[in-house]
């Protein structure tokens, strides 16, 4: 009889295995279409792993789909910088199908999605630009930024979009810059 070295345990791997299946999956099918053996499946483990890290399958969608990583960066950007560190997260996005905020989009008729989006964008954008912003209307000119880069993000990694999705990343910063500036009547970098 052979000894078989046992596999040690490695539950940091585990859990970004976890998590990285979670992320393809809800992206490709959505929350409701997702079930926690396919995860476990994906990642080349026992679905009860799943429970030990996460709880349940609403939280490993959380941690799967969270927003806010880098969010600090562009809440602590100085005025003439917060548009590059926007746009510059957005255009990131583009090349990483897997990005959490597109697993969100693909599961946005969940009503506790919508409202999880919805707070994730408040906290870690919104809010912050409207404090920025010192001209009339500052709430609804910060939503109109986080329309456009959604709508940038959308465009290029779910629709495809020609010629947006084939576009450089220079030039698709330098109209965005316009617009954010038009916008907001922030000065940008």
């Amino acid at each position: 009889m052979v000894d078989v070295p046992a596999r040690r345990r490695d539950a940091a791997a585990t859990r970004g295995r976890l998590l990285k299946a979670a992320r393809e999956m809800f992206l490709a099918q959505g929350y409701g279409a997702v079930g926690l053996r396919e995860v476990a499946a994906k990642a080349g483990v026992d679905v009860t792993l799943v429970r030990r890290y996460f709880g349940s399958k609403q939280g490993l969608f959380d941690e799967a789909t969270n927003v806010s990583e880098n969010a600090d960066e562009i809440r602590n950007a100085a005025d003439d910088a917060v548009a590059q560190q926007m746009i510059a997260r957005v255009l990131a996005a583009s090349r990483d199908v897997d990005a959490p905020l597109f697993a969100l989009l693909r599961s946005s008729g969940e009503p506790t999605v919508v409202a999880r989006l919805n707070s994730q964008l408040e906290q870690g954008l919104t809010r912050n630009l409207a404090k920025r912003i010192t001209v009339d209307s500052p709430r609804i000119r910060a939503d109109m930024v986080t329309a456009l880069l959604l709508g940038i993000g959308v465009q290029r990694v779910l629709l495809k979009k020609k010629p947006l999705a084939s576009a450089n990343d220079d030039d698709i910063a330098t109209v965005f810059f316009e617009a954010f500036e038009a916008i907001t009547k922030l000065p940008q970098s």
